[in-house]
């Protein structure tokens, strides 16, 4: 059976002042990536159910259990044994569920918004921790391109109805978000069969 860091799941009791609180685990602290990524973009998708975190395979991703909108996340296995590692993966899957897709659609934009997510994240807790992905780091600077550019236009535009990874270029550009017609190309096409230039 596999070790896991027992940091990521055991809470601690620790003495806060006057009260007892307790140590961050994987759980409390998904709590707070939670509002952190519904302030930057917008409300999740609450028709899903988040069941909780698991580990299966390398690499970690979402699934939907017995198809009835519910959502499992689940983290690669050798981040049982890295505290930093589990919450990497995690705060990148937290973007994901904002606007779940069933079957993996993702588009340029939803894995570059999930990518910075997790790099904000992370340097909080190691400030060298990167990817070492060169197609999500790509992704990820064209979302920085349209985060600069229009800081609120991914919240805007979810306001509206629209999900991220089915946004166009077209959206893109009538949000007027000051993107090049190929930066807004770029951002909506599907991530898995996208070549970065």
């Amino acid at each position: 059976m596999a070790q896991i860091d027992d940091g990521l799941l055991i809470a601690r009791a620790i003495p806060i002042g006057s009260q007892n609180g307790f140590s961050a685990t994987l759980v409390s602290n998904f709590g707070s990536m939670i509002s952190e990524v519904e302030e930057l973009f917008g409300p999740r998708n609450h028709d899903y159910t988040i069941l909780g975190v698991e580990f299966s395979g390398t690499i970690p991703g979402i699934w939907f259990p017995r198809d009835c909108k519910h959502i499992a996340i689940q983290l690669g296995k050798p981040a049982m044994m890295d505290f930093n590692k589990a919450h990497f993966q995690l705060a990148h899957e937290t973007v994901h569920l904002l606007d779940p897709v069933v079957g993996g659609t993702q588009n340029v934009l939803e894995e570059g918004l999930a990518t910075f997510y997790q790099l904000r994240y992370i340097h909080r807790l190691d400030p060298n921790y990167f990817t070492g992905d060169a197609k999500y780091d790509a992704a990820c600077m064209f979302a920085l391109r349209l985060m600069a550019e229009s800081p609120n236009a991914i919240k805007t535009l979810r306001a509206q109805g629209q999900t991220i990874s089915a946004l166009t270029a077209q959206q893109l550009r009538g949000a007027g978000v000051g993107l090049t017609n190929d930066e807004a190309n770029i951002l909506a096409l599907p991530f898995q069969g996208w070549t970065p230039p």
